[in-house]
């Protein structure tokens, strides 16, 4: 049975029209604002990309810059500190000898151990007299043969021995820059070399290093560690040298360097590094472990000293699936409007009931059906069933709005599913603005061990872990108390004593103005932690290690000036420790280092207190005290207790077992220059120590 046409064009015609003049006006707009969208997203993507750019690439650049700088003053150092050890050790031979042996005697005596100590890079000692005379060359002993080297020039046409013999009788010792060959080698090369006076035989002892090997050295450890950073998702540094060598490409060390293997993109880098500040340019390249090419953004900066190119780059594909969440999004909306308009067509309809009420009963009753049927189905997300109805039309009519409520349906399960996701995966927590837990999800009652009974009503001090120092409390709440949001690391403590981190960032919650709370939405990071320990950790002994002291004794300096409290620095050196792995081998030279660095962690276990391994039995301790007094005391409970471990060591000088020297540097943080002159004060104070008999605390003025 079917409706007179005049009724069902006058529905259908009605129904149709509106809905899609009102679709297409409507598509119209969310197209044009999501065009808007798109353009805004990838503008303020491509300028968070160039921050997070440059800001790695400069993070890159100041540590290159840094061990550049330092480069000079380490090999001085390292150079004094080996002759003036040499020097000690020819004097106490000396010292011992010199009544009851032939000089002849004594200086065989000197020359043998000078010669047989081995360093890397085969560096050596030399002796020659005051006069012109080669004692010991190249590990070699001339004290048998007249070897007159008074007249030996190098290619600068400077007189080498004549040289250094000037500096050590007017100055008793000093640094001298000349020209040498290397071993089997006929070209000369600059070297750097420290010499110092020995009184007794009018002797100079000294020893030097080639300026290119060490600048190479640095180099190579420099890469090596610039090739281990990453940053993002697939984020690296690459270095290339302005001759077209990659050094560090696709996230590794190139040994030797390669030729960069692509010409127009070493162009771009070349015209970006043409600003001293850097530059940035686009271009495609391969992800790590791929070969297919992708869209990516890079920023470059030049380091002249050492002729590098210094650069990151990010991949900008990301882009594209934000903008297909947001096509998502769009498609979303209009699913919405058009159910909206669907709504508007049933209205319609029960407009046309209404005035077409005097139609025969059963279109009445149809349209009565049709309307309680759906209301029925909306309520119970059930279909309309179909075979109620009378009239074909209507049951056409049924069907589509079965396809609208099944549209509906699918859509309220996806807001169910993805609030469960959230419920399950992400850390919440809603407080009062005195920090008192109102409600918390499931997934941080799941991190945390804690029940929700067991959470509200209490502050978060609950999870709070006492290494977590007051100042980022501090200034945390100064933030939220402003109203500003805030954003940080912290370290928590489980229910069951485990720990762990989060990344969080804490927003304010307002009505009508006012504020009233605050939600904290937390990222398990514990992972990522782990990791960075390992990487400031030393492996041995599980003190810090010597990179992780480069970052730590910047930021404790900078705190001491802050706060002008006193500051602390031990060099601690385990004495005749060569001697000790020489008698009882490496693997128990390892135990007895872990057995040490127990006394050290022990005494380290305060936030502002630091123990690291500064290189082989070499330890470094920053720590904090009133005064000096306190320090002394406390450097002296820690070389006191290495003593009482009493570990066999039959060769030392000392006493029949291990002991320790220790240099210390006690400075408040207005007198503290800067670094170097705290590690240099520290080590001469350690030299000191060790030059008045070992197993001492030596205090630095």
């Amino acid at each position: 049975m079917k409706l007179s046409s005049l009724i069902l064009k006058a529905i259908f015609l009605t129904a149709l029209i509106s809905t899609f003049l009102a679709f297409i006006i409507n598509t119209f707009f969310e197209y044009k604002k999501f065009q808007e969208e798109k353009q805004a997203i990838k503008k303020e993507f491509i300028a968070q990309k160039k921050l997070e750019l440059k800001t790695e690439v400069n993070k890159a650049f100041n540590y290159i810059l840094y061990n550049g700088n330092i480069l000079e003053s380490k090999v001085k150092d390292k150079l004094r500190r080996r002759v003036k050890d040499a020097y000690s050790i020819a004097y106490k031979i000396y010292n011992a000898n010199k009544n009851i042996k032939s000089e002849n005697e004594i200086k065989y005596l000197i020359v043998t151990a000078l010669q047989n100590i081995s360093y890397e890079n085969d560096d050596y000692f030399f002796i020659n007299s005051n006069k012109g005379r080669g004692i010991l060359f190249d590990k070699k002993s001339f004290l048998n043969t007249y070897n007159d080297v008074w007249n030996l020039k190098d290619i600068k046409g400077n007189y080498l021995i004549r040289k250094q013999s000037d500096i050590a009788l007017i100055q008793k010792e000093g640094f001298v820059n000349n020209y040498f060959k290397k071993p089997n080698e006929n070209k000369e090369y600059p070297k750097l070399s420290f010499i110092k006076l020995f009184e007794p035989y009018d002797w100079h002892i000294g020893m030097g290093a080639y300026i290119d090997e060490i600048t190479t050295e640095a180099q190579d450890d420099v890469l090596e560690y610039i090739s281990t950073l990453r940053f993002g998702k697939d984020g690296y540094i690459f270095i290339n040298s302005v001759d077209k060598k990659a050094l560090v490409f696709d996230g590794e060390k190139l040994s030797p360097p390669k030729t960069y293997p692509n010409n127009e993109i070493f162009e771009k880098e070349l015209k970006a590094i043409s600003n001293p500040e850097g530059g940035f340019f686009f271009y495609k390249f391969k992800k790590l472990n791929t070969i297919e090419e992708y869209p990516k953004l890079a920023f470059v900066k030049r380091y002249d000293n050492w002729n590098w190119i210094i650069g990151a780059g990010a991949y900008i594909d990301e882009i594209d699936i934000e903008l297909l969440k947001k096509e998502k999004q769009l498609t979303n909306e209009i699913i919405s409007q058009t159910i909206t308009i669907l709504i508007i067509f049933i209205i319609i309809l029960f407009i046309i009931f209404f005035i077409s009420k005097k139609i025969t009963s059963y279109i009445e009753s149809n349209i009565l059906n049709l309307v309680q049927l759906f209301k029925t189905s909306s309520l119970n997300q059930e279909e309309i069933n179909i075979d109620k109805f009378t009239f074909k039309e209507f049951r056409t009519i049924a069907k589509n709005l079965n396809k609208t409520l099944r549209l509906r349906n699918k859509a309220e399960k996806k807001v169910n599913d993805l609030m469960d996701i959230i419920n399950k995966n992400v850390n919440i927590s809603t407080t009062n603005t005195k920090g008192i837990i109102l409600d918390v999800n499931d997934s941080f009652c799941k991190l945390s061990g804690y029940s929700k009974n067991e959470l509200i009503g209490k502050s978060h001090n609950i999870v709070r872990h006492p290494d977590t120092p007051k100042e980022v409390y501090k200034s945390m709440w100064d933030d939220l108390l402003n109203g500003i949001k805030w954003e940080g690391e912290l370290k928590n403590l489980k229910k069951n004593g485990e720990v762990y981190w989060v990344h969080i960032a804490i927003h304010p919650n307002y009505q009508k103005g006012k504020l009233v709370g605050y939600t904290a939405i937390r990222q398990d990071i514990t992972d990522k932690k782990r990791v960075e320990y390992l990487s400031i950790t030393d492996e041995l002994t599980q003190t810090y290690n010597r990179r992780y002291f480069n970052t730590k004794i910047e930021e404790e300096i900078n705190r001491a000036k802050r706060n002008n409290y006193y500051l602390g620095f031990i060099m601690l050196d385990i004495d005749h420790f060569k001697l000790y792995n020489d008698t009882y081998g490496h693997h128990a030279g390892d135990l007895a280092l872990q057995k040490v660095a127990t006394i050290l962690k022990k005494h380290t276990s305060r936030a502002s207190d630091f123990a690291f391994r500064l290189g082989g039995e070499e330890f470094g301790i920053l720590f904090s005290y009133k005064n000096e007094n306190e320090s002394l005391e406390y450097a002296n409970l820690i070389k006191n207790e290495i003593f009482e471990l009493k570990i066999e060591h039959t060769t030392s000088t000392v006493v029949p077992h291990i002991t320790a020297s220790l240099g210390l540097v006690v400075k408040k943080g207005q007198d503290i220059k800067n670094v170097q002159t705290i590690y240099k004060l520290a080590d001469e104070a350690l030299y000191n120590a060790k030059a008045s008999g070992r197993n001492k605390v030596f205090v630095s003025n």
